[in-house]
């Protein structure tokens, strides 16, 4: 049935739509709306024509013919030409608009229409613009959050008004949908999707959509879609200008075919109508002058020396409206199914394919080296790095919450009363200085000590400004978050691995170079201590941030002729490249060596407290392994290769899974339903595509750069926490996945020889790490825990003894209970000086340890009871002001007793020399504390880095460490069940409260600005108790 037209005023015009007509009638005395709407008509993006006169009246019409959405073929993709020729439109409309500050309306698929056939024609059908041009109100409604769509930007899901840069983002959507064939965030609810475009943007297109890109297209759509609105483009006229430039360096001209991309069917046997088709056919094709005979296209940019020139130049037609835009090359015939991978499904390795096309492109530029760009040519890498904790290495909170730390409450005092910047960079006019010797403070421990690992690109831009610990307000005392480019917030990335050129050398910083943070400086001797001893035996480099960068490495520059096919990039010299494979690399930062002389330590000769050493450890098992005939497995080979296991189909999952162990819980959960873990050595490399240029499949290594860690903010999206699928070589794509494929390999846990010793049970543990080349834990081996959950129970079930239980994953362990933490500066001594910061009053709890001889001795074999917990430590230099026993043991005085520390004060350590001065000898003058950074107590002490390192707790590679229990049995008879599970978390719950609290307390204050509390309580949620084993047995 006809519907009757519909009339209505708006501002001067009369308005009138009769079904896909609407025309606006703009009396002819009203000048200026008809020269405004004819310059809307000369613009050609909104569907406008002049109709002509009728009576007093201009009008001019716009014929909706096909919305996007329905003219769009199903869940397939269109050729990447059509598909720019029409985001081409878009954004020169919407360029048009925004040079005018004219809202166009908010972009949506179905506020888009095609017009035409070969080539089809986009234009914006919102009635926004002409309804302005006859006189309307020019204001924008605010958004409506019963509105929101998936083709929302994230501001306006959030409430913010559209505006110009939310019709940007839609594009961005838009241009996404025809490439890959579906929405960039389908698969996920409506409040799931807008979440993921705020917190990381646009997943890479898949891998076949991605293959048959132009370079520098895909990293255009992920730009667009980034999820920092300050990384997106910032006009409408830039994105057209890119498209054009895209299409004019398109591939050489072919016959015209199927424009549709599908996963499973080429256009040629969809049975998809001729209406429905994004160009029109051949035939139809041939009849337009400007396919018949293309017009020159504009010159190719001049290939990099030796690399490969294109057969033939793109073409451009003389297009209509005599704009050129449009490439009239004819769209490639694809003669088979395309088989691709998405990155959110399950997949099978790709089937052969003929080797593609290398197109050539300008070589890229220093802005042009973010993960996104990288995306163009390498999807799979790019996925998998985002899914990784090197994407995450410098947005942690945690991480991010310990450096403000440092340096806003280490070295205050009364003339620096905001902190005197430890770590941060020294201006001589604004450093805080040592009261007594008038040496500076800010920076002694090393300037970008933390920035140089955790956020190294900002070593290409330098964007942290010298510390100023004495004025009233600066900006520079602020989170780093608020600080770094957005190219440095990308943490370890593509940007800066891939302009490493080898390790640093000792004395560049002397000649005005870069040398990372090779030494330490005295603030009360002026002595500057070296931190890298492994420089005198020719191993440079190793610990605290020992690389060079050079962009030569991954830029073209002048001359150089070693570049990638398609001329993007330079290859890096041979001895670069072996030094990024080389486990001495990865020691650049993962040594991690802190200021001061460990008061321990010092007997190797060494004036500095090694925090992390996960390089050491492995060097020292290294050479053991060659001194056993056997070449040892590199840090690369572990975490950048298919080891420690895939995930393979299987008709009986239980059965493979028995051959781990019917323990082995963590591999039982990392594999999907229907797939059993299969191993694979380390170094094993998958076959796959290095880049969608290459001529075919290759070793390759994955860069998930797996670990035990999962990031515990939200900026790391709960999708990439926990995803079951796996990629093209079977690895789990999903972090918590992966944790659990590595841990699950990493130790031999067992329970031999229990047995009844009268009336005592005897019930040995063996632990031994069997899957690591260093000593586990690793990395922040202070903070992670690996313990023993033992039980003891009767023939009837009663529980005879129980250790390491914990009922939650943020219930703290038991062998300590915290009474009270401190994280409140306002206590401070006559100097000025914060005390009890980051202190904590302490009891022993349940499980507290009782072995003999102590694990903190080294020990491999031991006997007692308690918790057995390979977690590393810290310790401070006390003095005893309680009783000092006949052992040599100081015990509580009267009124003492009340916690652990109340019977010590800090003893005299000097941090040039590492002596601890006490009336206790070792180890009793050594105090055991749990924060980083931290005081002797809730209420005494001054907030400093720990005198000393625990690194003895943890299990070195292939010794077992044997725990006997040794528990009184009384008068219990029959059998006795034993389970005990081995369990990891990578945090303590105490730990992530105390920064929280502290996060919460400065924000209130005003010192988080910009990002509000680097840390909140809300982030428990995230911490899980993993279980690796599960051991049962009887006695009888």
């Amino acid at each position: 049935m006809q519907t009757e037209p519909t009339v209505r005023s708006v501002g001067v015009a009369r308005v009138v739509r009769d079904g896909v007509c609407t025309v606006w009638w703009v009396p002819r005395a009203s000048e200026r709306a008809i020269a405004a709407m004819r310059e809307l008509v000369a613009a050609g993006g909104f569907g406008l024509r002049e109709r002509g006169d009728e009576g007093d009246a201009v009008g001019f019409e716009r014929v909706l013919e096909r919305p996007l959405s329905s003219w769009l073929p199903g869940d397939a993709a269109i050729d990447w030409r059509v598909a720019c020729g029409l985001a081409h439109d878009l954004a020169d409309a919407l360029a048009w608009a925004e040079a005018r500050d004219v809202f166009p309306g908010a972009l949506s698929l179905d506020q888009i229409t095609v017009q035409g056939d070969a080539p089809p024609r986009a234009v914006i059908a919102c009635d926004d613009a002409p309804s302005v041009a006859v006189g309307a109100s020019a204001v924008a409604a605010a958004h409506d959050s019963g509105k929101l769509s998936r083709w929302s930007a994230p501001e306006q899901a959030a409430g913010a008004r559209w505006d110009h840069a939310a019709n940007r983002y839609v594009l961005g959507l838009v241009l996404y949908r025809m490439l890959a064939g579906t929405h960039p965030f389908a698969g996920l609810g409506l409040r799931r999707a807008l979440e993921q475009q705020a917190s990381v943007g646009a997943p890479p297109l898949p891998e076949a959509a991605a293959a048959a890109l132009p370079p520098g297209l895909h990293a255009l759509v992920l730009r667009m879609l980034d999820a920092d609105a300050d990384r997106r483009p910032r006009h409408a006229a830039a994105i057209a200008s890119r498209l054009r430039e895209l299409l004019g360096e398109a591939a050489p001209q072919a016959s015209f075919g199927a424009a549709v991309v599908s996963g499973d069917a080429s256009l040629a046997s969809s049975g998809l109508r001729d209406a429905a088709m994004p160009v029109a056919a051949s035939s139809r094709a041939a009849a337009m002058p400007g396919l018949a005979e293309p017009a020159p296209a504009r010159a190719e940019p001049t290939p990099a020396p030796g690399a490969p020139t294109p057969a033939n130049p793109a073409v451009r037609a003389t297009a209509r409206g005599g704009r050129g835009w449009w490439v009239l090359a004819a769209l490639p015939l694809f003669a088979g199914v395309y088989a691709g991978r998405e990155l959110s499904r399950d997949v099978t390795p790709p089937p052969s394919a003929a080797a593609p096309e290398v197109r050539q492109r300008a070589p890229l530029s220093s802005s042009e080296t973010n993960p996104d760009d990288c995306a163009t040519c390498h999807p799979d890498h790019t996925a998998q790095w985002h899914g990784s904790v090197m994407a995450h290495s410098v947005k942690s909170p945690l991480f991010q919450a310990l450096e403000i730390l440092i340096q806003e409450q280490g070295g205050r005092e009364f003339g620096c009363e905001h902190g005197a910047g430890l770590l941060r960079p020294i201006d001589d006019r604004t450093a805080c200085r040592d009261r007594e010797t008038g040496l500076p403070v800010t920076g002694s421990g090393g300037a970008l000590w933390c920035v140089n690992c955790h956020a190294p690109s900002d070593n290409l831009e330098r964007r942290v400004p010298p510390w100023n610990g004495l004025a009233a307000v600066s900006p520079s005392r602020r989170p780093l978050v608020d600080i770094l480019s957005p190219a440095a917030m990308d943490g370890i990335s593509c940007r800066f691995c891939h302009q490493v050129h080898g390790p640093v050398r000792p004395g560049e910083e002397a000649r005005g170079g870069y040398e990372g943070n090779p030494d330490w400086v005295s603030t009360k001797s002026g002595i500057r201590f070296g931190a890298r001893p492994e420089d005198a035996l020719g191993s440079f480099g190793i610990g605290n941030s020992g690389y060079a960068l050079d962009p030569r490495e991954l830029l073209l520059a002048g001359t150089q002729a070693a570049a990638v096919p398609t001329g993007a990039h330079a290859r890096p010299d041979g001895s670069a490249k072996a030094y990024l494979a080389s486990s001495e690399f990865c020691g650049s930062c993962h040594d991690v060596r802190l200021f001061g002389t460990d008061a321990i330590g010092f007997r190797r000769g060494e004036h500095f407290k090694r925090l992390r050493n996960a390089y050491s450890e492995w060097r020292s098992w290294a050479d053991d392994e060659r001194r056993a005939g056997r070449e040892p497995a590199s840090c690369q080979d572990c975490h950048m290769s298919a080891f420690p296991g895939v995930c393979e189909p299987v008709d009986d999952a239980q059965s493979t899974l028995a051959q781990q162990g019917a323990g082995a819980t963590a591999i039982a959960r990392a594999c999907p339903s229907g797939t059993a873990f299969v191993p694979r050595p380390p170094g094993f490399a998958p076959q796959g595509f290095v880049a969608t240029a290459s001529g075919g499949p290759a070793e390759v290594a994955p860069h998930y750069f797996s670990g035990v860690d999962v990031p515990l903010a939200d900026a790391f999206p709960q999708t990439l926490v926990d995803d079951p699928t796996l990629d093209a070589f079977g690895i789990p794509r999903g972090a918590k996945q992966r944790r659990d494929l590595l841990l699950g390999n990493t130790f031999r846990f067992e329970l031999p020889d229990a047995r009844r010793l009268g009336a005592t049970l005897e019930i040995p543990v063996v632990l031994e790490n069997v899957g690591a080349g260093h000593r586990v834990p690793a990395g922040f081996s202070q903070e992670r825990e690996f313990w023993v959950h033992l039980v003891v129970r009767d023939e009837g079930g009663r529980v005879l003894y129980e250790v390491g239980r914990v009922d939650a994953d943020d219930e703290d362990l038991r062998d300590k209970l915290f009474r009270t933490v401190n994280v409140d500066d306002g206590l401070l001594d006559a100097q000025g000086r914060p005390l009890g910061m980051f202190g904590a009053d302490v009891v022993d709890g349940p499980d507290v340890p009782l072995w003999d001889p102590s694990p903190l001795t080294g020990a491999t074999v031991v006997r007692g009871r308690g918790l057995i917990n390979l977690q590393n430590g810290f310790l401070r230099c006390v003095t005893c002001i309680g009783e000092i026993d006949g052992f040599g043991r100081c015990q509580p005085g009267p009124g003492q007793g009340l916690h652990r520390a109340d019977r010590f004060a800090d003893g005299n350590y000097d941090a040039d020399t590492g002596e601890c001065i006490s009336n206790l000898g070792e180890p009793e003058k050594f105090f055991e504390t749990f924060f980083p950074v931290g005081a002797l107590d809730a209420t005494r002490g001054v907030l400093k880095a720990p005198d000393a390192i625990i690194d003895t707790r943890s299990a070195p590679p292939g010794v077992p460490l044997r725990f006997t229990y040794e528990l009184p049995l009384g008068e219990v008879s029959g059998p006795i069940s034993v389970e005990a599970r081995l369990l990891f978390r990578a945090f303590p719950p105490f730990l992530v409260k105390a920064f929280a609290d502290y996060e919460a307390r400065m924000a209130a204050r005003g010192e988080r600005p910009g990002t509000g509390p680097l840390v909140t309580r809300a982030m428990l949620a995230r911490l899980e108790v993993v279980e690796l084993h599960r051991v049962r047995l009887s006695i009888p």
